[in-house]
């Protein structure tokens, strides 16, 4: 047996073993890590009328709830899934954080694939009841590059829902990442959040993140001081945010229709990968991302 045989031997097993597991674990109802063996069987019994057609785990290719998994002698490409909840989509951040180009190959015009569990069970793939062109398809990543993929959810009741992302030109034995994602009831917000990653130019000599607020009411918005917005920056998978980058500010007043731009300075940031969070508090009292984006600084 070859050692590249083995090793896709050990990949099945640990899916199987793993996939198993997290039907009761994978994505529970009242939160992360909470589910027990009583806890999962209640909360399937609250599942909402929403899945999958049965053909979908299985085509294009086959999936299971599994954790992400990057092969260790693989093209190099760093991953990172995330939710924006103010678009109701998954977004994938590849990012070649090598110092050479890297180009990926897909079989057919397939480049990604994303899916959405609950308690063990698929309710959702992006790649089910599509038609892709059968032709294989070539993208090189510079050096230092990334790039973003998209995937607007369909409505799902709220709840906790584990999510998976997969990079054909990487692997199909697994998904390159993966998150949960927590649907919660809409709540009301005046304001709408942009973020923006801006390189160093000619017109600024350094980096820096632009933010846009925008007030989409018929109405002058005016709160007081406690209401406002955050924006935080982390390394992608980080829990904490970089204390020496980011600001905090309350939104005060803005004129129905105005829009306001806020910029913060990116200098001393370490080279590599980051993701930038704006957050707000309006509507629930509590910070919520509300505009997010992914950059890579050199």
């Amino acid at each position: 047996m070859t050692r590249r045989s083995a090793k896709a031997i050990a990949v099945i097993a640990l899916m199987l073993v793993v996939g198993m597991a997290s039907v009761a674990v994978a994505a529970p109802t009242a939160g992360v890590g909470t589910a027990a063996a009583g806890g999962a069987g209640a909360a399937a019994n609250a599942l909402p009328a929403i899945q999958a057609p049965w053909y979908a785990q299985w085509r294009p290719f086959p999936i299971w709830p599994v954790w992400g998994y990057v092969p260790e002698n693989g093209t190099g490409l760093e991953y990172q899934l995330s939710y924006v909840s103010e678009r109701n989509e998954v977004r994938l951040f590849v990012v070649n954080a090598t110092a050479k180009p890297v180009t990926v190959t897909t079989p057919t015009a397939l480049k990604t694939d994303f899916a959405l569990w609950r308690n063990g069970k698929l309710v959702w793939r992006a790649s089910a009841d599509k038609m892709f062109a059968q032709a294989a398809t070539n993208e090189t990543f510079k050096s230092g590059e990334g790039r973003v993929y998209k995937e607007t959810l369909p409505y799902l009741p709220a709840g906790t829902y584990f999510a998976q992302a997969y990079f054909v030109g990487e692997t199909t034995w697994a998904p390159v990442a993966a998150t949960y994602v927590r649907i919660q009831a809409p709540a009301y917000e005046p304001l709408q959040y942009t973020v923006d990653y801006l390189g160093a130019g000619w017109f600024n000599s350094s980096p820096r993140l632009r933010v846009t607020i925008k007030n989409a009411s018929n109405r002058d918005i005016a709160l007081p001081y406690q209401y406002g917005y955050q924006v935080l920056v982390k390394r992608p998978g980080a829990k904490d945010y970089l204390g020496t980058v980011g600001i905090g500010e309350s939104i005060g007043t803005l004129a129905a229709g105005a829009t306001r731009y806020i910029f913060v300075n990116l200098d001393g940031l370490e080279p590599g990968a980051y993701q930038a969070d704006v957050r707000s508090n309006i509507g629930t009292g509590r910070y919520r991302v509300v505009a997010q984006t992914w950059f890579y600084q050199q």
